[in-house]
């Protein structure tokens, strides 16, 4: 009888274990199910590519923040002196000397952007660029969104602390060139190499910010970039009008080369230092950033100077059919190269595709009402280049509480949301400066449409940057050559309706140029809302949360 209760029980206990084990495959099978696409994809990628390992190791204990592998192939290791004051957060001195440096880089680059919007109409005046002024904006935002790809490569192997040191020195040394040169020229071929430093520095700030913070951390410090961007903004306008209206144009460059002197020093002393590792070194896409770079540039090329000549001439015809063919070479080089710049696995991720093109238009968007919000204050207003930049202050200030706000935003709301609001309020505030009339004053229409725009740009750079911090070139890459494309486009059309004016030189005629490139960027900014509405998956987070991290 103890036997056969004995065999009884074993039968039980085979039946319970074959019960568990059964359970826990079926629950297996259920979470396999439950993984997302974005897992599924990256999965798929890990076995067909070939991934580097993580090529930064944080000696103080940092928590490992995921790398995106073509950005992060890096032949250098960081090595930080431990801080037992919380290193990696904000509240630090590390962390504060970091976060400041890389804010105020945003904010030279946005003085940068705005400052020589406010001065465009003496600059063209003294040099005789009628026709050809959009180039003193154009230049510096394509050279800067063209060699981003390029950048982000060499950033690699130099690592970040290098290229930014080095970027903002080459800034400094241009913008002293930039003051000092003697034609038109002379002044944009210098635009163009400024923009070049602006490519190597940026985006290594942006990238130490988001290796060196984490989690909410990191959404803070995003958002503080951002802010710095609107404060830029608003200085850029201040300082563009009071130097034009009072000293000249030139002190623009003169009075930021010291600042950027600075921000190098700066960068060198709290950024991260890299040492190089022994062993072999992960190739380099360098097929990928000179076709990238070639195709951007000659595409934005095509554009600008369509404005200027035409679309009958053979140049701007060869420059743009060139570009499309160079774009589908770097589109096919993508796929073959062992560690791709921009690896193709990005566009089969969850909403990666609809908020890059979004993030694009957007700056079509912003780059052209910067650009043409300058011109109406003091063309078809008639105030002065310092009333214009003083009228601007409040956008700073609203830009800046907009930016702050959309950094707590985030922690607790969905990405697509909070994208369709920024782009929502960009479009809708785009609206009633186009409708100005000559002699107006600036606070019913231009005002409004300052404001808005500036709360909008806020909400959505912000929200894109952070949803997709974790492919910084890409994305930055987006955001400026959308400026210099943008500009391009309206520009054409500005071109086009005032050449079927009477008397294109009356404020009037002026204006309704103006107000046609305004509906157009309307229209651009609009694509962005369109497409997160219906590419933009819902229920998505952002990095912390695991929406794009890679």
């Amino acid at each position: 009888m103890p036997s056969l209760l004995n065999a009884t029980e074993r039968r039980r206990s085979h039946s319970n274990h074959d019960n568990r084990n059964t359970l826990a495959a079926m629950d297996h099978m259920l979470a396999a199910r439950r993984m997302s696409r974005t897992t599924q994809i990256m999965n798929e990628e890990m076995n067909t590519i070939s991934m580097p390992e993580p090529s930064y190791s944080y000696k103080n204990g940092l928590e490992t923040v995921p790398q995106t592998p073509a950005t992060e192939i890096v032949a250098f290791e960081v090595e930080e002196t431990p801080d037992h004051r919380a290193t990696g957060k904000i509240a630090s001195w590390r962390g504060a000397m970091i976060l400041g440096t890389a804010c105020f880089a945003q904010l030279v680059d946005n003085i940068w952007m705005t400052s020589i919007n406010i001065a465009v109409p003496r600059i063209t005046e003294e040099f005789a660029l009628d026709g050809t002024q959009s180039w003193l904006v154009s230049a510096y935002t394509l050279t800067f969104g063209g060699f981003l790809l390029l950048a982000g490569v060499l950033s690699d192997r130099l690592g970040r602390r290098f290229m930014f040191t080095g970027g903002m020195l080459w800034m400094m040394v241009f913008s002293i060139a930039c003051g000092a040169s003697r034609t038109g020229v002379q002044c944009i071929i210098f635009r163009a190499l400024q923009g070049l430093g602006a490519a190597a520095s940026v985006p290594s700030a942006i990238g130490v910010l988001s290796t060196f913070f984490v989690g909410n951390e990191k959404h803070r410090a995003l958002s503080m970039f951002g802010a710095a961007g609107a404060v830029g903004f608003v200085v850029g306008l201040i300082l563009g009008g009071i130097l034009s209206g009072t000293l000249g144009w030139r002190y623009i460059f003169y009075i930021n080369a010291p600042l950027i002197a600075i921000l190098a020093l700066s960068g060198w002393l709290s950024f991260p230092k890299e040492k190089k590792i022994t062993g072999k070194k992960p190739s380099l896409d360098l097929l990928g950033a000179g076709l990238g770079t070639s195709g951007i540039v000659l595409m934005t090329f095509a554009l600008s100077q369509s404005e200027v000549s035409g679309w009958n001439k053979p140049i701007v015809l060869a420059c743009l059919i060139v570009s499309i063919l160079v774009l589908l070479g770097f589109a096919w080089a993508e796929r073959k190269v062992s560690n791709p710049i921009m690896p193709t696995y990005l566009w089969k991720l969850p909403s990666f595709a609809g908020i890059w093109c979004a993030a694009f238009l957007l700056y079509c968007w912003w780059g052209s009402v910067v650009y043409y919000l300058s011109l109406i204050a003091q063309e078809v207003l008639f105030l002065t280049p310092l009333d214009t930049g003083l009228y601007m202050i409040p956008m700073g200030v609203f830009g800046f509480v907009a930016s702050i706000g959309t950094g707590r935003a985030v922690e607790k709301f969905e990405v697509k949301p909070l994208l369709i609001v920024g782009f929502l309020i960009s479009a809708l505030g785009t609206l009633p400066a186009a409708f100005v009339k000559t002699g107006d004053l600036f606070w019913p229409l231009v005002f409004p449409t300052a404001i808005i725009c500036v709360v909008g740009i806020s909400i959505a750079y912000n929200v894109a940057s952070i949803a997709l911090v974790s492919a910084v070139p890409p994305i930055n890459t987006a955001f400026q050559i959308g400026s210099g494309f943008g500009l391009a486009i309206t520009s054409l059309v500005y071109e086009n309706v005032l050449q079927k004016q009477s008397n294109p030189s009356d404020p009037s005629s002026l204006m309704k140029g103006y107000q046609a490139a305004l509906f157009t960027s309307c229209g651009l900014v609009g694509g962005s809302l369109i497409l997160t509405i219906f590419t933009v998956r819902n229920g998505q987070q952002t990095v912390s949360s695991g929406m794009m991290v890679h």
